[in-house]
């Protein structure tokens, strides 16, 4: 006896009749719930912004406008933080006017603003750091000038005196013989130690001064990498947010939410909360 393996109308109907009648949590179990990532992914974004403040804040304070050197490197702290508002700004507006609270269409909408503050002072960034880094340039050329100033000064003061100093003086500087009585390859006249010591002056002089030299440099060349660096991020990071604030202009209007059902707030569901543990100490 065998049996027929197709199945009847009447048995693929009762088959849907089964499946409607399953639960909806459970059907959102089977399938994956993508509205649960959503809102995971805002609230993953604000934190970012959280924490963004925290470094923006740690950043600032305590300020010393005027100072190009603190100005320079607060410009480069700040536009290491700026891939962080970035991602932020791109889990809070994923999803656009879908499952938004009343608090959050605000939230967005003076977001949107503030990206396109953001891009214009990001912009405005790169002329204050090429004017601070001209400035610490100058800086810089003052303090290694100074420096080799005091170093030849000190070596002409030497000289000077050596110059002026009398044969009894210049005696002193030649070596006496050791024990064995054998000198070592020094001069041995006054005559030959006043000599080897103006060389040495003036070779000291000149080693100053290319030093110096090397120094300024390396000092201008890094400030110059450094700079267009700085320079390079400001812009791209500005119009990355101007580029926000242009895709985002649906959050700064009213009617992209007509058709959207306004989400309740996971704010409002705190005292409620606090409600439920009193009933349960009751």
């Amino acid at each position: 006896m065998t049996t027929s393996s197709h199945s009847s109308p009447g048995d693929s109907q009762n088959l849907m009749d089964s499946a409607s009648t399953i639960p909806a949590p459970a059907k959102a179990i089977a399938s994956g719930n993508p509205q649960r990532t959503l809102l995971m992914s805002r609230r993953i974004g604000y934190s970012l912004l959280a924490l963004c403040l925290i470094d923006l804040i740690y950043v600032l304070f305590p300020p010393e406008f005027t100072n190009p050197v603190w100005e320079y490197q607060t410009v480069g702290d700040l536009i290491k933080l700026v891939p962080v508002p970035l991602l932020a700004m791109m889990l809070l507006f994923y999803g656009e006017t879908a499952l938004r609270s009343k608090l959050e269409r605000l939230a967005l909408y003076i977001l949107s603003w503030a990206t396109l503050v953001i891009g214009i002072l990001l912009l405005l960034m790169i002329p204050l750091v090429v004017s601070d880094a001209a400035r610490i340039n100058r800086f810089n050329d003052t303090q290694i000038t100074t420096q080799v100033t005091q170093q030849t000064v000190q070596l002409d003061a030497t000289k000077k005196q050596l110059e002026q100093a009398t044969q009894q003086q210049l005696a002193s500087l030649v070596p006496q013989p050791d024990k064995s009585g054998n000198l070592p390859d020094v001069p041995k006249t006054p005559a030959q130690a006043k000599t080897q010591i103006l060389i040495n002056i003036d070779r000291a002089k000149t080693q100053a001064q290319t030093q110096a030299d090397e120094a300024r440099g390396n000092v201008r060349r890094n400030l110059v990498k450094n700079t267009v660096k700085l320079t390079a991020q400001s812009f791209v990071g500005g119009f990355t947010f101007i580029y926000i604030w242009i895709r985002t202009n649906w959050a700064r209007r009213a009617e992209s939410y007509r058709n959207e059902p306004m989400r309740s707030s996971s704010l409002s569901r705190i005292p409620q909360l606090f409600k439920g543990n009193r009933r349960r100490r009751l």
